[in-house]
């Protein structure tokens, strides 16, 4: 029998499948029926030789294996992406427009690229480089590697930006939630007081700019304790198990989903908040920064709803982007 040669397609697949949590949910992301989907896993796990997912109640979760495989993947799909940010001498001149653009993390990339596709006079390509770091990204741009970037810095402890580039506020204000396990004694609260979290562990990611994790410092002081950092994990999938397990809480996007033994709570007074900035420099982006602006705006919007806990806020809080 002929062994199976895994391509770059299922890279992908394991990805959407460890970051939905969910076959059914993975393959609507991927376009695919649940039963395609579901045999494509399990030739890539008879490939590799171990499970690569642990199927469950809520759902599926990586097994120890699994892990160690999705950090390697995550690893040749960002490495793939840069090598494609490459454009050689020319391109650009016949064939459409490309546009580079870096995102923090998180949901908002996916949900503005098709709005911009969608938006733009001319055919578009965008590709897209996430990197939790507001620095990174910054810097990236400055040296002419990204067109664009949106980013999220936490207010009261942003990073000095380079010389030469534009920037233009796209939320405001963005609180930050914490992410518990939906077992904690404290998920079944509508909002968290900081406080309580005073004999928890912390996970946080270590390429995020030290100005977040000052702000944590700051918040936590200010309510009476110093925060036990006890985990820096940058793979989202291996800081999730640590959650989910009760292990630790941590920090969290306010338009994260919940689901899957996680939910995600404001925190009383949002004692840490952060703003969404885009970035250019000149000349403009293939995309004009207005256009590029609002529809960042819009897709910000749509993702409100995303989790009931920030709806209610937004509802109470949230202020016109548009």
């Amino acid at each position: 029998m002929c062994r199976m040669e895994l391509e770059f397609r299922h890279l992908r697949v394991l990805i959407a499948v460890a970051d939905e949590g969910s076959i059914t949910r993975a393959a609507a992301a991927l376009g695919m029926s649940q039963p395609s989907l579901t045999a494509q896993v399990q030739r890539i796990e008879r490939a590799l030789g171990a499970p690569l997912f642990e199927r469950g109640r809520a759902g599926v979760v990586p097994t120890g294996f699994g892990r160690t495989v999705l950090s390697k993947a995550r690893s040749v799909v960002s490495e793939m992406a840069g090598l494609q940010s490459v454009a050689p001498p020319g391109a650009g001149s016949t064939g459409g427009v490309e546009l580079h653009l870096g995102c923090y993390p998180g949901a908002l990339a996916s949900a503005v690229v098709p709005r911009l596709v969608e938006a733009h006079d001319e055919p578009l390509r965008v590709h897209v480089h996430s990197d939790p770091s507001a620095a990174d990204l910054l810097a990236r741009v400055r040296a002419g590697r990204l067109d664009a970037a949106i980013v999220v810095e936490p207010v009261g402890f942003e990073v000095t930006p380079p010389d030469g580039l534009l920037r233009e506020v796209v939320v405001p204000v963005e609180p930050k939630f914490v992410a518990l396990c939906e077992d904690h004694p404290l998920a079944a609260e509508e909002e968290v007081d900081l406080a309580a979290l005073a004999d928890e562990n912390w996970v946080v990611d270590p390429h995020v700019d030290a100005g977040l994790i000052a702000a944590l410092r700051w918040a936590c002081g200010e309510a009476g304790f110093e925060p036990r950092i006890t985990h820096e994990i940058s793979d989202a999938s291996s800081a999730r198990e640590f959650i989910i397990t009760g292990q630790c809480v941590s920090m969290a996007q306010p338009t994260s989903s919940e689901g899957r033994g996680l939910v995600v709570r404001p925190m009383r007074g949002d004692p840490i908040t952060a703003r969404v900035d885009l970035a250019w420099r000149r000349p403009p982006p293939p995309v004009e920064p207005a256009l590029l602006r609002r529809l960042i705006a819009e897709s910000y919007l749509a993702l409100t709803v995303r989790n009931p806990s920030y709806a209610r806020w937004w509802a109470e809080n949230g202020v016109t982007l548009t």
